[in-house]
């Protein structure tokens, strides 16, 4: 029997609570079951109540639940799912293979494909093994009366209880033949997932290939782009590159020779941060003043008498919200605008000087939509007035954002157009402020399109704006501080209210400000100086990159996709590490600029540098998770450990929930904050693309995972419970081993249904979207900005950390696969549920901004071979440590299962053997295309071609008919909305340095009836001309908060374009 709490002895220290564990490991058994039940108890519970408050308010808000149904580009776009309770889950399992990829990539869908990959594994090994292994260890197994009798040794045999019967540890020591049945089944795991493994990485090859030849792939310019890394000063030259690489078919296209530009790009960071600090303090001069201005008229209003009831408060609250409507939807004022944006297609062709075809390309841009995003730009309307509601309770908000925004933005494809002209002609006429007149100073107004087009090409604007230098930061009059006595600000507010600031010490621009330290300036009046001066700097070296230093890379545009991934493989140089590493499939948009610069032995010493640093990680992380498993043994330290003992007055429901949930909840708290350190540590390696981070975060993120969820946590969680017996009969230690091994399960039961349960749940409630929206929306977002890039940035997935957490999950499903089958039920929970949430996710909810094309899903499934090679490890060991008894119980010195240990040996050897063979044979065919494809996609390239010109003549036949369009028979889905040459003119840009392509960026502030927003753009310029500051279509509401109605005045639809 079991002893009493009042049979254990106190002990003083945590040496002695472990030194006197003599007997408890049976009372840690009696406590398995209850702790299990209870962490499944709240985990239901918390998955219960996330799935119904997510059934509840999904409905009511599209921006967070279906985010991709209106809010991104419409080749994008998924159809809403029907209303409904339930009937979402429909299209979630009949959306097709080929529209999943076409919507959301080929990431997305081997995500998903990995989860139906393991529930492949893991359904089918559920079904036999269950019925097999847990009558085999459970009946007539040792049980919770076995240690009596002859076998009342305790040192060497210990009873068996609660879930704990069910493993590898409760056969009888005269039943160790039973031991046969685990070593098939385990057998019987590994070749069929060894099998499935080939069969999906087959798979994987073929979808990779088919998306690699499509013709919408092949169009792209990372299709046809190579990265040359290494280049010898002898041959970074065009000409020579063009020389060298002119063998390949096809030839050469562009040659882009990188320039360090690191400088430059310090100087536009510095100024695109300054200019969000002056756009805040001008925002916050515009709104306190506007406050400081309605205290008073209250004040005023109470000292004659006059107060209003609660209806015509509202009333009048709502006279306001409606003026600052129709405010934002005025053009404003808008001075220093250097016309360098160009906010779509339609601006970049006529740019281009295109005369002999530009009303053609106007209708027709105009009319087939190249860009199809109609919420950009004019389409964010509808958010302004919705997020000022926000600040209410979460019930209030819920409702409130749901019906002025949420609704809005379903029923009109999120589009608002402008007010009605009579109401804004009306609002121009009684409300706003007119600047004092000075001829030196011009206020601008919304350019037309004329204006807008009427510049040089993109690459030359820079050149044009720069005039002069220092002597260009201030306009032709002399400005001063002085000159603000004054500006409209003043009448309202105290110089003392207005934002200030510390500058860093010693001039360092890269540190951040401290309070109390450095020199405290007006934030206004210093970053105007400071953004002039940099707009000036800048404007002036992207005029002339030539005198920055080469670097030793090159982006080389080939002319047909295979020469790309033939120039890939090739040895180029007769030197090592001379013209290498080559990257192939590259985006201009995933290129890590700062990481271009970096000489190769750099980036072997920065990658010496990250592993250590991992390492250490590992190491200085074990501590904190060590302490998540001990929690999971607290009622036996409670007893044992004195300052503990109050804990057993504790009710026993709560502390079980303690020991069943907390260290779950508190280990996966650590997780959140080791990504975000990897994903660093990743980028400052050195690698030159946001790919090839997510790749090796990938493999630090699953090693790191492993050895702390699963290596660390199992033996913190035995080491408590067996240190005492081992150190008091050190000859028991393979007894020992063999049978708490398996009673780590214990804690991965609970580890696996969290997972499951609350975390599959809290990714469908998308909890931290809402804690996004409710509580850090009204906190920090204080300009329209800021606003319009909460509304506009959906969530997006970082792949390198995803796959690991399941990869992870699946390893300890392998391990414990036999030695614990039931961590087969969980396993087939947690990842059929996160199927569900994520494949939810991924059409409706889910942005991805760059793909890799799946190369994470080879490199998950052969890191599943770690959970095979541990599983064949342990069962190796707990082979070798079974023992018979003898007539008088006693342990014999013999080893009835090293038959079933050795073919274990056997295993594992053959094992590693296939995997080294599958990654020889698969490995080259992960990235690169094989050139037996390539006469395949040149006749797809043709029959694409003439589809999209079968579909071009159909619009300009709809177009001179006004009827809808037809296809004729053609497949459109996936016709491009670029031309091949509007796509080689774009392109021709996109690899250039992103310190080039860097534009003045615009202060956007809120305009006010008082007049101080447009005001302050009128100082604005008069202190320089070479600053940005516009209040269009933005405006206070009646709590003096921003609201907005259109995109900011630099953004640029043409960056959201996929080239």
């Amino acid at each position: 029997m079991s002893s009493t709490p009042s049979a254990v002895p106190i002990a003083t220290n945590f040496s002695s609570a472990l030194g006197g564990g003599k007997g408890q490991t049976q009372q840690i058994q009696n406590q398995s079951a209850s702790v299990f039940f209870a962490s499944l108890v709240s985990s239901i519970v918390i998955f219960g109540i996330e799935v119904a408050a997510f059934l509840i308010i999904k409905g009511y808000f599209p921006r967070i639940y279906q985010p991709r149904t209106y809010l991104v580009p419409e080749k994008e776009r998924t159809k809403p799912p029907p209303k409904g309770i339930w009937r979402w889950i429909l299209p979630v399992y009949q959306t097709s293979k080929v529209e999943f990829v076409q919507k959301c990539g080929l990431d997305a869908y081997f995500f998903l494909r990995y989860l139906w990959l393991l529930l492949k594994i893991f359904v089918p090994s559920a079904a036999v093994i269950l019925p097999i292994l847990l009558p085999i260890n459970y009946v007539g197994g040792k049980g919770a009366n076995f240690a009596t009798g002859i076998y009342s040794n305790a040192t060497t045999w210990n009873n068996v209880t609660g879930l704990n019967q069910f493993a590898f540890g409760n056969v009888r020591p005269d039943e160790t033949n039973r031991y046969w049945a685990h070593l098939i089944l385990a057998v019987g795991v590994i070749i069929w997932s060894c099998w499935v493994f080939f069969d999906e990485l087959k798979d994987y090859i073929k979808l990779r290939q088919a998306y690699l030849t499509s013709p919408q792939h092949r169009l792209r310019a990372s299709a046809t782009t190579v990265l040359v890394s290494g280049i010898p000063k002898e041959w970074c030259t065009a000409k020579a590159l063009d020389g060298l690489y002119d063998v390949f078919p096809g030839g050469i296209r562009n040659i882009w020779i990188n320039r360090k530009f690191d400088d430059l790009n310090a100087k536009i960071k510095l100024r695109n941060k300054l200019a969000l600090s002056l756009e805040s303090a001008e925002t916050n001069l515009v709104q306190n003043a506007k406050k400081a201005q309605m205290k008073k008229a209250k004040e005023e209003a109470k000292k004659a008498g006059k107060k209003q009831t609660k209806k015509e408060e509202k009333q009048e609250k709502k006279r306001i919200d409606e003026k600052a409507s129709m405010v934002a939807n005025l053009d404003g004022v808008s001075a220093g605008d250097p016309h360098q944006i160009r906010h779509n297609i339609r601006e970049i062709l006529n740019d281009r000087g295109r005369q002999h075809s530009r009303d053609e390309s106007k209708n027709r841009v105009h009319k087939r939509r190249l860009l199809p995003i109609p919420l950009v730009g004019q389409g964010i309307d509808a958010v302004g007035q919705g997020l000022g509601n926000i600040g209410k309770t979460v019930l209030g908000g819920f409702r409130t954002v749901g019906k002025e925004v949420d609704e809005r933005l379903n029923t009109t494809n999120g589009f608002v157009p402008p007010e009605d002209g009579e109401f804004a002609t009306q609002l121009q006429t009684t409300g706003g402020y007119e600047p004092p007149e000075d001829k030196e100073v011009a206020i601008q107004h919304e350019s037309s399109d004329n204006e807008a087009t009427s510049g040089h090409h993109m690459r030359d604007s820079a050149s044009t704006v720069v005039q002069r230098r220092e002597s260009d930061t201030r306009s032709d009059r002399s400005y001063h501080e002085d000159d603000d006595n004054d500006a409209v600000w003043r009448r309202y507010l105290k110089p003392k209210d207005r934002d200030t600031m510390r500058l860093p010490i010693f001039g360092w621009t890269w540190m951040i400000s401290l309070p109390l330290i450095g020199k405290k300036v007006d934030t206004i009046y210093y970053c105007r100086k400071e953004i002039a001066r940099l707009n000036v700097e800048i404007e002036e070296d992207q005029g002339n990159p030539e005198k920055f230093p080469l670097m030793n890379s090159a982006f080389i545009q080939f002319n047909h996709q295979v020469a790309a991934h033939m120039a890939c493989q090739s040895v180029t140089h007769h030197m090592p590490k001379q013209m290498a590493p080559r990257m192939v499939e590259i985006s201009p948009n995933d290129v890590i600029w700062d990481n271009m610069s970096i000489t190769w032995w750099e980036s072997y010493i920065r990658t010496v540098v990250v592993l250590v640093l991992i390492v250490g990680l590992v190491i200085g992380w074990a501590i904190p998770v060590s302490f998540t498993g001990t929690l999971s043994q607290i009622q036996y330290l409670s007893q044992t450990l004195s300052w503990l003992s109050w804990l057993q007055r504790v009710p026993a429901v709560i502390l079980a929930v303690i020991q069943g949930l907390l260290p779950q909840l508190l280990l996966a708290l650590l997780l959140l904050v080791l990504p975000i350190i990897l994903r660093l540590l990743a980028k400052n390696q050195g690698v030159p693309t946001g790919m090839a981070v997510e790749i090796s975060v990938q493999k630090f993120y699953f090693g790191f995972l492993f050895v702390q969820v699963f290596l660390i946590v199992s033996i913190s969680t035995t080491i408590t419970t067996v240190v005492a017996q081992i150190a008091a009969s050190p000859q028991s230690i393979p007894a020992i081993l063999a049978e708490n091994i398996p009673k780590a399960a214990n804690y991965f039961f609970s580890y696996l249904i969290l997972q499951a349960l609350s975390v599959s749940a809290g990714a469908l409630l998308q909890v931290g979207e809402l804690f996004s929206w409710f509580v850090l929306g009204p906190l920090l977002d204080g300009t329209a900005r800021k606003k319009w890039a909460r509304q506009m940035d959906l969530p997006t997935t970082q792949w390198g950390t995803f796959f690991p957490v399941f990869t992870n999950l699946a390893a300890i499903g392998f391990i414990y696969a036999v030695i614990s089958p039931l961590i087969l039920i969980f396993n087939v929970i947690t990842f059929g549920l996160f199927w569900i949430a994520y494949r939810y996710n991924s059409l409706y909810v889910t942005k991805f901004r760059s793909d890799t094309g799946g190369l994470l899903f080879p490199t998950a499934v052969n890191q599943l071979f770690v959970g095979l090679y541990f599983m064949e490890a342990s069962l190796i060991g707990l082979f070798f440590l079974v023992t018979n008894a003898d007539a008088n119980g006693n342990a014999t010195s013999n080893t009835p299962c090293k038959p079933q240990a050795i073919i274990m040996i056997i295993v594992l050897c053959l094992t590693v053997i296939y995997q080294i063979l599958l990654s020889q044979n698969f490995s080259p065919l992960y990235r690169y295309m094989p050139i037996t494809l390539e006469d395949d996609a040149v006749e797809r390239d043709g029959e694409f071609a003439r589809a999209q010109e079968m579909h071009g003549m159909d619009e300009e036949r709809a177009d001179n008919d006004n009827r809808p369009t037809s296809s004729g028979g053609a497949n459109v889905e996936g016709l491009e909305d670029l031309t091949p040459a509007e796509r080689d003119f774009l392109v021709q840009r996109a690899f250039q340095h992103e310190a080039l392509r860097a534009k003045r960026p615009v202060v956007w502030i809120p305009r006010d009836d008082l007049g101080v927003a447009d005001d302050e753009v009128y100082r604005t310029q008069r202190a320089s001309k070479h600053i940005w500051i516009s209040d269009q279509y933005t405006a206070l509401d009646s709590k003096a908060r921003v609201v907005y109605r259109r995109s900011p005045p630099d953004f640029s639809e043409v960056d959201l374009i996929d080239l």
